[in-house]
């Protein structure tokens, strides 16, 4: 509190502060109108594919019907995910592609040194550590499960994310 026109040995009056503004958080009505929300940004957020015809009369990467709309056609992922190949394949891709990656890290590695620039130690210090990252990777990969394997081929080769 602060004390109005008083030295610090006499505290006659003590000056009005400001109001401080009240926070308050509400909570939605229901559980269910927070999982509509949840389910709302979903759909927002889905891939649809485009027809690529070019006539305008796509229907957003899905076949309908009639009046009830029951029947969809599969999305190229789904049908992608259907057709996975074996553990076996899905692992010597992974492998393949890990190593392709390492072997490019070490290539921009080699040209690194030479090029003098400022922040040079920082990028070899980055890359040095992204190598120790996909060789954890590769030894992982060996050892985990079916469904492991299949998320990260589904992750890389389906969806064409980055390794890391």
């Amino acid at each position: 509190m602060m004390v109005a026109g008083n030295t610090p040995d006499r505290h006659t009056e003590i000056a009005p502060t400001a109001p401080k503004p009240v926070l308050t958080v509400t909570q939605p009505a229901t559980v269910t109108s927070l999982l509509d929300v949840l389910n709302l940004m979903d759909q927002m957020t889905e891939r649809i594919g485009e027809d690529k015809s070019g006539d305008g009369t796509s229907t957003g990467g899905r076949l309908q019907t009639g009046a009830s709309g029951a029947v969809r056609a599969a999305s190229p992922r789904d049908q992608a995910i259907a057709n996975l190949p074996s553990e076996q394949v899905m692992q010597k891709k992974l492998q393949e592609k890990i190593r392709t990656e390492v072997r490019l890290l070490r290539k921009q590695i080699r040209s690194i040194p030479s090029s003098g620039k400022p922040g040079a130690a920082f990028k070899l210090n980055k890359m040095y550590a992204r190598i120790r990252l996909l060789n954890r990777l590769l030894a992982t990969l060996l050892e985990s499960s079916f469904d492991v394997v299949k998320r990260l081929f589904v992750r890389i080769f389906i969806d064409e994310q980055p390794i890391l």
